[in-house]
Order: structure tokens, then C-alpha cells, then sequence
């Protein structure tokens, strides 16, 4: 039966080559790609722009929402309230994001971007799409487009597994 892993060796004759070290395992792999790409990132956004990733992160997630409840950006992020608390206090401090009580549960917290936020923003999405055309410069688009199209199902397969594991 695919999927299942010899007990003695513990490697799977499922669909996934052979893990023989740490270096073959996907989640290594796409650790790593991720790594690669946030220190490459990481420099231009601290010296051009000011940002640090998670501010990014949180301006690109508030920026695509139009506004974004605090919780939903900590969900799509998976970071630690406290952490993401500090990051929202230091983008409102700058001027570049706004958070105001839900309208709709006083208990939430609504965030948006200032005119300076969308400003900064702009600047930072056009770096990003000439980093991804960078990154995958190596693949066809009709690889790009597959590529996108795997990631898609793994992030939902995983955001499942990880929902199980956590009970929700």
C-alpha cells in the first residue's frame, strides 16, 4: 500500500522519494528555499524600505484584505500573539497602520493601512513580484503555474493536518 514506511528503516514506498537524510525531506527543502529567500529578502526590505519580514508580512496580509482582523492575520501568519502584538504596535507607532475596536465584537481588532502604509506597501509589492520573477527565472510558466498549483493543495493538506492535530 503506498504510503506505508518499512518499520525497520522507517522509509516510506509511498509517492515521496526515499528520506535517507535531513537533506531529502520536503519540509527541510522547502524550509530552506524559504530561508534562502528570506535572507535575500530580509536585506532589501531592512536597508530600503525599514521593514523588517513579519512588519511586511503584516502590511502585505492588511494590504490584501483592505482590513484584517487582528486574529486572521495571526492565523494566516502562525506567530505568537505577543510577537505579532509587538510588530501591529511598532507598524501604528510609524504611522503606516491603524487598529481600531471590530465593529462587530469589541473583544477584536481591526487593522488597516494609513495612507503611509499603502504608500510603503506599493513599494514593497513591486519588489517582491521582481523577486519571485528572480526566484523562479528557472522554470517555464506552465512549471510556475504547476508549481503554485502544488503549493496550493500541500498549504491546504497541511493547514488540515495541522487543524487534527490541534484539535480544531
Amino acid at each position: 500500500m503506498p504510503g506505508m514506511r518499512d518499520k525497520d528503516t522507517g522509509i516510506s514506498d509511498g509517492v515521496h522519494p526515499p528520506i535517507r537524510s535531513i537533506r531529502d525531506a520536503l519540509s527541510f527543502r522547502i524550509a530552506r528555499m524559504a530561508a534562502i529567500n528570506e535572507r535575500a529578502g530580509g536585506i532589501y526590505f531592512q536597508t530600503e524600505l525599514g521593514l523588517r519580514l513579519n512588519e511586511w508580512r503584516v502590511l502585505g496580509l492588511v494590504a490584501a484584505s483592505g482590513t484584517a482582523a487582528f486574529s486572521d492575520i495571526r492565523d494566516q501568519l502562525l506567530i505568537d500573539k505577543g510577537q505579532l502584538s509587538r510588530v501591529v504596535r511598532t507598524l501604528v507607532d510609524r504611522g503606516l497602520l491603524e487598529s481600531r475596536p471590530s465593529e462587530t465584537d469589541a473583544r477584536q481588532i481591526t487593522l488597516a493601512l494609513t495612507a503611509d502604509g499603502r504608500a510603503l506597501h506599493d513599494r514593497a509589492i513591486g519588489f517582491t513580484a521582481e523577486r519571485n520573477d528572480s526566484m523562479v527565472s528557472v522554470l517555464s510558466a506552465a512549471e510556475c503555474r504547476q508549481l503554485h498549483d502544488m503549493l496550493d493543495r500541500l498549504i491546504r493538506h497541511n493547514e488540515q493536518l495541522l487543524a487534527q492535530k490541534e484539535g480544531k
